[in-house]
């Protein structure tokens, strides 16, 4: 099941509330990679290995629900959307679908 996000590629463009990022040094309106860049600067991590965490993705093990045991990848951070209106009225009957589905399997019969 999907909760409704999606995320953004590093080229998309948002627009926020004035002085949602108090902290940040990021305009009201900017592109995802400006967000990255400026939360790597204020936490200190450009030019560092931890900067990956934001491009590449920091190596890492994971140990999954569905897994049986930890499996070897890499981990990154990424910035999400999620509409406030669906963008058409079959997204929305999707949704219902995907969780009614959801509900059946947890159900027991």
């Amino acid at each position: 099941m999907t909760d409704g996000f999606e995320i953004l590629n590093h080229d998309e463009v948002v627009t926020i509330e004035p002085d949602t990022f108090n902290k940040l040094d990021i305009a009201k309106t900017f592109k995802v990679r400006d967000l990255i860049t400026a939360i790597k600067e204020y936490i200190g991590a450009e030019d560092t290995a931890e900067a990956n965490l934001y491009t590449q993705g920091l190596n890492c093990e994971v140990l999954k629900f569905t897994a049986q045991g930890w499996i070897k990848g890499k981990v990154r951070l990424a910035l999400e959307f999620c509409p406030d209106e669906p963008d058409s009225p079959l997204d929305e009957i999707y949704e219902i679908h995907q969780q009614l589905q959801q509900i059946a399997k947890e159900s027991v019969w």
